[in-house]
Order: structure tokens, then sequence, then C-alpha cells
């Protein structure tokens, strides 16, 4: 390039002149200069030399061809701009170079700025087609102020590049960081909750019970925290999916009052809930992580609440197309309230509304950012209305597809017979008046003034204040004087301040029902004060019981039922032994997937349990070899079951794609191991199967106490058979008393858990009456029939009276 060129690149103007560098040694910016006119070098460092940009001077870098300027590229992927010629060893050797900077050096950061003093050598439509640059200059009208320009902008967005990279570099980290940790702490969380699990099925007096059932409650804690954790991950790293299944939203906003009512009542709290009748029995949506969202708005309200009252409600709002429903869900709360200054901030990651909450309250501030991604993911909306002192109201709002012909999940509970059925509310309360009044008339009942004749059910409140936690159903329903002669009868809720728990028929026709309400159980209530008759739905079996002795391994393998567990920590290896044998199941544990391979015999192992993470050999690579083996030898396939502490999204497709069947993130419990174990096994042979099996006689009713079991377990009746006897009575009383300690204060879960462990000890220590009573209780429990739970588990101290009487006379 000839002098005139030059004076035309760097045309005199105003003095421009860049800040001095910095002289605290910042990381300089590096700029490449390509071209093959030594002029332009001189004169670009005479302008640029002494230019910062945010504190930090440029590093400038020269090179006269392209082949030159491609040696830096290989060496150097910290180039923030390059100015190319394009005309150098070849007419196009700029342009050549910018192709290889992006796609063979898969650089995508530097900004490349073409500049040229022959503009029709390449077409700038052509070049910004064709080739990724970032600007494209002739040389004659790059003046030294537009040079300044150029570079002060390509390196802003070279730093925003960079930035953004960083970020989602550190984010990536800090997510797989979490995800490392949420795995480290579920493999000692699975031997935690396992035992404790397993602890509660045995023999225990109420202060072990009590004391057990604080450790169960702290561990779930910790759990859901790890849970927030690990699901913050899968969230920041774009890994969390939404499924699309069958949900049924009342028995979603059902369960989340349920596991939050004994909280509510233990901080004298009124907890309701509105599930509007208009909503389709069955939607297709995330039922995991719809309960998710609600629990966290929900359970937050029960924190951050000191008096007063919640309501957590689901309403049908006008459906945006058909075959599409749209929900708004609200958590209403009586509780301390938000600002508006900290409102903005409530979404943000481990934040609180303010520093105090997190020293009063407690908790990771991870629920409700988690909470909106969720919301968000599902395409849904989100948000709150506060005021300080007051309360707030948070809400949110999803579109969920139709599902007809899809059956709901949960075990529908038929609708009484309501129509034409003339109901009086006498409730002072107006969003349970609401609730009660949608209800009904949703069911074909008639609401009436309360004085009219032709009341048929007449429902009101029952308790006037606080009353003693030993208050019992009986005494509160002496609130409300009983129906008499041709009155109407009676269907009594407890107020929000009574600590009133048990449900169920007292006397004098008098029908009690606890807050918050249940559809299900109001119109069965009702319907049963009526004197209608009431379809009750099949019991279901909810857990692992009345199970046959355990085989030995011998006996098992005959029968191609011994499971193979590959397991590497020594307390997971104890806890998936007495799960199993919990279970009926007989096993055979190994420490890696050496040892398990080597043990492995085709035909006597039913099933493989493994872990993922081993010495020696992964359960991947023990998958793998047995899977050769089968195939090599045309052996039956043996069902694989990952049981592994990643809960990280897409590990269970991993496990599958490597030949696993099926996956169970620790910690299991007995539920999950149990309907996976049945899944790929069938279920455990019981002894009552084998007694049907041998005549068409229906069997005879359940004896109340059977000494078969104590004699062939000792011999005979005395001695340490005695004792036997002696401590089988005290935990039958002890198990009893536990459980209706448990229904009378509330706590469904519990009274269930009690319950659970009566039924296997009646089973096993020769009450089977008791025991099948135990497994109404129970099955009414699961189910939320709590109303003839409570009335069945009347009965049950009674019945071990009998059981006792009847030893007695042995």
């Amino acid at each position: 390039m000839h002098g005139d060129d030059a004076d035309d690149l760097f045309a005199p103007e105003d003095e421009v002149a860049g800040p001095a560098a910095g002289a605290g040694g910042e990381q300089p910016w590096p700029v490449l200069v390509v071209d093959d006119d030594e002029e332009v070098h001189i004169m670009t460092r005479l302008v640029l030399g002494r230019l910062t940009y945010k504190g930090r001077p440029l590093e400038l870098l020269s090179a006269r061809s392209g082949v030159e300027a491609d040696a830096i590229f290989r060496r150097r992927d910290d180039i923030a701009v390059a100015l190319l010629d394009i005309v150098m060893e070849t007419d196009d050797a700029g342009l050549r170079l910018a192709r290889r900077i992006r796609d063979d050096f898969a650089n995508s950061d530097v900004r490349l700025i073409l500049r040229t003093g022959q503009p029709g050598q390449a077409p700038v439509r052509d070049v910004i087609v064709n080739y990724d640059i970032n600007d494209y200059k002739s040389k004659t009208e790059l003046t030294a102020e537009k040079l300044f320009i150029t570079i002060i902008t390509g390196l802003r967005s070279f730093d925003n590049i960079r930035s953004a990279r960083m970020a989602e570099s550190a984010s990536r980290l800090k997510s797989s960081f979490l995800a490392a940790m949420s795995h480290e702490i579920r493999t000692p969380m699975n031997g935690v909750l396992g035992m404790l699990e397993l602890l509660s099925l045995t023999g225990l007096d109420s202060d072990q019970l009590e004391m057990l059932s604080t450790a169960q409650v702290s561990a779930g804690a910790l759990l859901r925290i790890i849970d927030d954790i690990l699901d913050f991950s899968k969230i920041e790293a774009g890994r969390m999916d939404i499924d699309h299944q069958p949900v049924d939203i009342p028995a979603i906003v059902e369960g989340v009052a349920d596991m939050l009512a004994l909280q509510a009542r233990k901080k004298g709290l009124v907890l309701d809930i509105h599930v509007d009748p208009a909503i389709p029995p069955c939607l297709l949506g995330d039922p995991v992580r719809l309960r998710q969202i609600l629990f966290n708005l929900a359970g937050n309200a029960v924190k951050f609440t000191d008096h007063g009252s919640l309501h957590i409600r689901a309403d049908r709002t006008p459906d945006p197309a058909p075959g599409r429903v749209r929900l708004r869900f609200t958590v209403r709360d009586t509780g301390i309230g938000i600002s508006t200054e900290h409102q903005a901030r409530l979404f943000q990651p481990f934040v609180q509304a303010e520093t105090s909450i997190g020293r009063r309250f407690g908790g990771t501030g991870l629920g409700l950012s988690i909470s909106q991604r969720l919301v968000h993911l599902m395409h849904g909306a989100i948000g709150l209305d506060s005021v300080p002192g007051r309360g707030s109201t948070f809400w949110f709002t999803l579109e969920l597809d139709a599902a007809e012909g899809v059956q709901a999940g949960t075990a529908a509970l038929a609708a009484p017979p309501l129509a034409g059925l003339g109901v009086g509310l006498d409730i002072t309360d107006p969003d349970l008046a609401e609730t009660l009044a949608a209800y009904l008339v949703r069911d074909g009942a008639v609401l009436l003034d309360t004085h009219r004749p032709d009341v048929q059910v007449r429902i009101a409140m029952a308790g006037t204040g606080p009353l003693p936690s030993s208050t019992s159903a009986l005494a509160l329903s002496e609130t409300i004087p009983a129906p008499s002669g041709g009155g109407p009868a009676l269907v009594l809720i407890a107020d929000g301040e009574a600590r009133w728990p048990c449900e169920g028929l007292v006397a004098d026709g008098r029908l009690l029902l606890s807050r918050p309400i249940r559809r299900a159980a109001l119109l069965r209530a009702v319907a049963v004060a009526a004197g209608q008759p009431v379809a009750e739905p099949a019991a279901l079996r909810t857990g692992p019981v009345n199970r046959p002795p355990v085989p030995g391994p011998a006996e098992a393998a005959a029968s191609g039922r011994l499971i193979l567990v590959a397991e590497d920590q020594k307390v997971n290896q104890m806890v998936i032994r007495r799960q199993l044998e919990q279970l009926g199941h007989a096993c055979e544990i190994h420490g890696d997937g050496v040892a398990a391979l080597a043990a492995w015999k085709p035909g006597a192992h039913g099933l493989l349990l493994t872990d993922c993470n081993m010495p020696d050999m992964d359960g991947y690579e023990l998958t793998a070899a047995i899977r050769a083996r089968e195939a090599a030898g045309t052996l039956p396939r043996m069902p694989v079951i990952a049981l592994t502490a990643n809960a990280m999204a897409g590990e269970d497709q991993r496990c599958l794609n490597a030949g696993m069947d099926d996956f169970l993130a620790k910690p299991v419990d007995l539920a999950q191991l149990q309907r996976c174990l049945e899944r790929w096994m069938g279920p455990v042979p019981e002894p009552s199967d084998t007694a049907r099996a041998t005549g068409p006689d229906s069997p005879p009713a359940p004896a109340i106490f059977d000494p078969a079991i104590t004699i062939d377990l000792f011999g005979g009746l005395d001695g340490e058979a005695a004792a036997f006897l002696e401590e089988f009575r005290r935990s039958l009383r002890d198990l009893s008393t536990a459980a209706l300690r448990a229904l009378q204060d509330g706590d469904r879960e519990k009274a269930r858990g009690r319950v659970h462990a009566l039924a296997g000890v009646a089973k096993n220590g020769g009450a089977p009456a008791l025991g099948v009573l135990a497994d109404r209780v129970e099955a009414a429990l699961k189910e939320g029939r709590t109303t003839e739970a409570g009335i069945d588990a009347i009965k049950i101290p009674g019945m071990i009276d009998e059981v006792v009487a009847a030893i007695g006379t042995l």
C-alpha cells in the first residue's frame, strides 16, 4: 500500500486518545492485525497503542500473511479481535483464514473484521452472506476514530460472549458439584431411612415409637433438602424432563393437605382445601412435579404462619381451547406477609425475603425458585400477592390436556347417591361454606335453610374454642345436641382451633368430620347420616403383609427365585438383605461385579439387583457381561435392576441402554422394592394361594388365636414359649395404643405405620383375625377413608382382649 492510501486510512482528526494503560498488571486484550503491508501495522500501533478497555490495555499481535495468522490461531484461542486484510499471498487469503477460524478451529468467540483496499474484489453482500464475519470495512473509510470505535465494539462483544460462556461453565460446574454431593449424601441416607423403616416394623414400646417417628421425620426433611438441591442442579443443567401422564387433581391437593395437616394442627392453624368439582377426574401432566410445586407453596404457608388459617384451592378457569383445561392453584395464608421490595427477588435461588427469616424459620431458599422453574417448564405462570402482616397468596396456572376415557391412577371412590337430598348448612366460615356447597350441589343435594322441616341432614361446626389435645371425638360431639325425634341427622365438623383429630360415627346418629374436608369423605358422611347405601371401594393391599417365611438359599435357587445382589457398601448390604427378607425373598450378596458375575448361576438366580458404581467391575460392566454370556449360551434373560444413589435426569435411560430392565433410586422403601420385584418375578407365593388351590370351599373365618405358630417355634407352650407369648401380648397393646394415639393426634401416616406393624406382629404371632382387622384399617387410612378407619380402629383393643383371653386358656 502506498503513502496516499495510508493518508486515507489514518486521515488527520481531532485528537483521539484512550486512557493510559493501567499499571496494575491487568491481562491485556489480544488483538491480531493480519496484513501484508508493514505500514498498516505501524500506523495501527500508533493509533491503538495506548487504548484501554475496562482498564485493560491491548496486546497487539502481527501477522503478515494468512499462513502466519493460521499458526497464531493454532497456538491461541484467546484472540479477542482480528483485523483481516483480504488480499495477501492470494486474492482471497483473508476469506480463507476467516473460514478456517470458524470451521477448522471452531472459534466462534473472536470478532473478525475484514478490511480491504480493494472493495470490488470481495463485494460486501457476498462476503456477509457466505462468511461468518462481524464487520467489513474499506481501508479508505477506516479513519482513526472509526478504527477506535470498531475495536471497542469488537472488544465489548467478545467480552460479553466470554462472560456468558464463563457463567455457563460455572453454572455447569456448580450443577455437577451439587449432583455429586447429592449422590454421595443419598448413599448413607439409604441406610438411615431403610433401617428406620425396618425398625418401625418390629415390636417397639410407645416411647421408642415416638423417638423413631422423630428420627423418620428428621431424615425425611433432610432427604427433601437433598432432593431440592438435586432438582435445582437438574434444572440448571437443562436436564429436567416433564412427564405427560394421567393426573388426579383432587388426589394431589388432598394428599398435600394430608401431609401438612399435623404440622398445621400443632400450630393451631385452620387448614382448608377446595377442589373445583368442575375439574375433570383425570388430566394429562406431571403429577410428581405438580405435587412438588403445591407442597413447596403450602409448606411455606404453614412455616411462615403462626396463627390464623391457610387455604389451598384448585379452580378451573375458562378453557383455552377444545381438549385443553386451564387450572389455577392458589395457596392463601394469614402469615407474616412479604414487602413489595422483597417480592421482586423472592423466586431467586438461595434467597429468602429477609435474612432474619432464614435465621428464624430455616430452609435453603430453593423451594420457590424450583417451583417457578417447574411451572415455566410446564408453560405456566406463577406469582404472588402479599401485604406485610396480613398474609400472602401464592398462585400458579397451568394448561393440561384432557384425558378422555383415561382413568386416574388413584382408586376412585364411588359417589354416594345424594340426588334430591335436603341438606342444611350451619357453617359460619364463608370459605368452608362455599366448599361444602359446591361439593354437595355437584352431587345432587339440595341446599335448604337449616330451619326448614324438610332438611334431612344438617352440617354444623363442632367446638367453639380451643380444646385439650386429649379431647375425644365423643366429648367433642356432645357440644352439639343429638338429633331428637324426627329432626335431621347431624354431620359435625371440628372448628379450626379444636384439637380434634378423629373421624367416625360416635352416637345418636352424629357423624364427625375433621378439616381439611375431603370431598369423598363429606359425601359419604352425608349419605351415611341420611341412611343411604354407600358403595365401598375394594380394599387395596398397601404393603408386604402376611408374607410366608423366607426360604433358604438352596430352596430359593431350586425354584429359580434366589436374588443376586451386587453392592459394595456394607450398610446398604444390610439394608437390602433385611428389606428382601421382609418381603419374603432369599438373597445372595457380593461386594462388586466381579464376585457377583462369578457367583451367577443361570436358572437359580431369578433377578439381579446391582449398584451402578462399584470397584473392579461396576453395574454397567456386570450387566454387559451377563448379557454377553446369555447371548453366547442362548440362556434365558435374567431381569437386572439398577439400585443406585444417582438420581440425575437421564440415569434411568442410561441403565436401560446398558441392558438393565428397571431402575430404583436410593433410598428405596419397601413399597417401591416390592412393586419392582413383583413386576419382574411375580408375587411371592403365599400359603393361602395353596389352600385355595386344594379345595373348592371358601376358607374359614380367621381364628382369634392359633397356638400352632408358637408350638412350631418352641416345641411347646412353656419356658421360652411363655416368654414369647408375654412379649407378643405386650407388643400388641403397645402398637394398638400408639396407633390410636396417632389417630387422635391426626397423624394419619404414623397411624398407618403402627397399624401396619400391628398387622405383621398379629399374623406372625398367631392372631390372624386381628391381622385382618388391622389390614382393613391400614387400607382405609391409605385411601383417605379416615371415617371408616376410625370406626374399625376402635374395635382393635377389644379384639386384643380376646386374643389375650385365648392365650390365657392355654
